[in-house]
């Protein structure tokens, strides 16, 4: 069921209704009982996963709380549940390899048979990503990792484990959820509050924004570049246009989507944890991921980066480090291990192929350089005077970044790696001109109408002067609801009309796109 949907709103109204009709105390089970049924209705291999990752992850757990308890010392407890904990990982990444990378790994490993000319094939298998999948199993091995260093308690009953694993707003967009801050607030009392429910709906409305108004009406540019690349002649602003086009619209489409589960759980008293913090006003790459999908991010660092680098092998490269490079490098040596592993496994979590993993490397690369050259920068920058606090120099390290993160992601669209560096390659070729010799003519060749590139220039206006807003500390849903209610009104009536007639089943689209494909 997309969120986009009208089928979603309409279950959104349901579980709402019944939600706040039932004893405070059977809340819970309302969210349990929506929950799996929104797995049920995506298909009974959907349910049947997140059925076995709950019981797999929750019986593991009950075994690492039960050692820890009856060991003599935490030391021997980590000793003893170290086995339980590493087979419950095993099997969860084993699963999650299965259904997301296999095909992709085993088309690679044709393609180098191929080459060779060998007549073996790695079989190919027809299966889909189980709903929620990638979510649900960083959820539950960071709540065994969490029960294995005595972070927290092990969950004794499997219905509120359940929940936790289950909830359904999550499963389709994230963020990936910490049981101490989600379990709480699933067993908590919520009483209905107007004020708290129309700010989920304001959240809600703004993510609709994001989505059908920016990120759809992007994609007829992304897609109609992207997928034809090869066999179209773009000229250099095409391409740009494109590769900046998808850079705004993987954000407002993500974001977007963040919006409207977020959004949900407030309407219900739950908050989910933020995923976005206006990325593309981060002044380095470390800063951007620092605002960039927060809770995998945080992840990896808890449960990756820092075991990484509290680690024997990080420690000897430190030792090695110091040794044999005296000074700032040699200090920031035992931190490179950690960074390239987290970044490999981000890369690779967003998805199997080649594109991914470069991706990976590709960010860490640049944070690694950027720490190494740090010094270097410092004295260039004492050199030339630059007022590193000015407002100029701040506008140029968020657009660097911007033009930085986009080229990272063009690698993950493109059809292929090659294509992508060809992308790359014609963005920067303004010596070839362009198409038909004017940029009106370059304009058309991207097979948008005038119409809908004005709505996307408006669309992403209004989503960068919200964000500036928003990045001088503005909360926008606080300083509305100090408005009186006819402005509060107008604002939220207005948004829902600019959603239905700006969105991608707006103006320019027939009554059958609207239901088909906006519903």
């Amino acid at each position: 069921m997309s969120i986009t949907s009208l089928a979603f709103l309409l279950y959104l109204a349901v579980v709402f209704v019944a939600y706040y009709a039932v004893p405070k105390r059977m809340q819970w089970i309302v969210l349990l009982a929506a929950s799996y049924s929104f797995y049920l209705m995506a298909g009974v291999v959907p349910l049947i996963f997140v059925l076995c990752t709950t019981l797999l992850t929750y019986a593991s757990g009950r075994k690492m709380g039960a050692l820890r308890e009856s060991a003599p010392s935490k030391k021997e407890a980590k000793r003893l549940a170290k086995p339980w904990l590493v087979a419950t990982i095993i099997a969860m990444l084993a699963v999650l390899f299965l259904f997301k990378y296999y095909n992709g790994t085993a088309e690679s490993i044709n393609g180098i048979l191929r080459t060779f000319a060998w007549s073996v094939e790695a079989p190919l298998i027809n299966i889909m990503l189980p709903l929620g999948l990638s979510f649900y199993t960083f959820m539950s091995i960071g709540y065994c990792i969490d029960v294995y260093r005595g972070t927290i308690k092990c969950e004794t009953n499997l219905a509120h484990y359940a929940l936790f694993i289950s909830f359904f707003p999550q499963a389709i967009q994230g963020p990936i959820g910490r049981y101490n801050k989600l379990e709480p607030q699933f067993m908590a009392e919520h009483h209905f509050d107007y004020d708290a429910f129309c700010r989920g709906a304001q959240l809600m409305i703004w993510g609709y924004f994001k989505k059908l108004v920016i990120a759809d009406r992007l994609s007829f540019i992304v897609v109609t570049c992207f997928d034809d690349f090869a066999n179209a002649n773009y000229d250099w602003l095409q391409t740009s246009i494109a590769i900046f086009a998808y850079a705004i619209q993987i954000y407002a489409d993500f974001s977007g989507g963040i919006d409207i589960v977020r959004g949900a759980a407030e309407c219900m008293g739950i908050e989910l944890d933020e995923n976005f913090k206006r990325p593309y006003f981060g002044n380095s790459v470390g800063e951007y991921w620092r605002r960039w999908h927060m809770s995998l991010t945080n992840w990896m660092r808890d449960y990756v980066f820092y075991s990484l680098a509290l680690s024997k092998l990080s420690n000897k490269i430190g030792k090695w480090g110091r040794a044999h490079f005296k000074g700032y490098i040699g200090k920031q040596m035992p931190t490179f291990l950690p960074t390239f592993t987290t970044f490999f496994l981000i890369g690779i979590w967003h998805g199997a192929g080649w594109g991914f993993i470069i991706y990976g490397f590709y960010n860490a690369i640049i944070i690694v350089g950027s720490q190494m050259l740090q010094p270097q920068y410092d004295k260039i920058n004492a050199a030339l005077h630059i007022k590193t606090e000015s407002f100029a120099w701040k506008v140029f390290q968020i657009v660097r970044t911007f033009i930085i993160m986009a080229i990272g992601k063009t690698i993950t669209r493109a059809v292929s790696v090659r294509e992508a560096l060809a992308m790359l390659v014609c963005s920067v070729s303004f010596s070839q001109g362009l198409s038909g010799g004017s940029v009106v003519a370059s304009l058309e060749g991207l097979g948008v109408s005038y119409g809908d590139l004005a709505m996307s220039v408006i669309g992403c206006l209004v989503l960068f002067t919200a964000s500036v807003i928003q990045e001088r500390g503005v909360v926008i849903r606080d300083a509305l609801a100090k408005k009186n209610i006819v402005l509060r009104w107008f604002v939220l009536i207005g948004g829902i009309m600019a959603i239905a007639v700006f969105g991608v089943y707006g103006i320019g689209y027939d009554v059958n796109a609207f239901i088909y494909n906006g519903f």
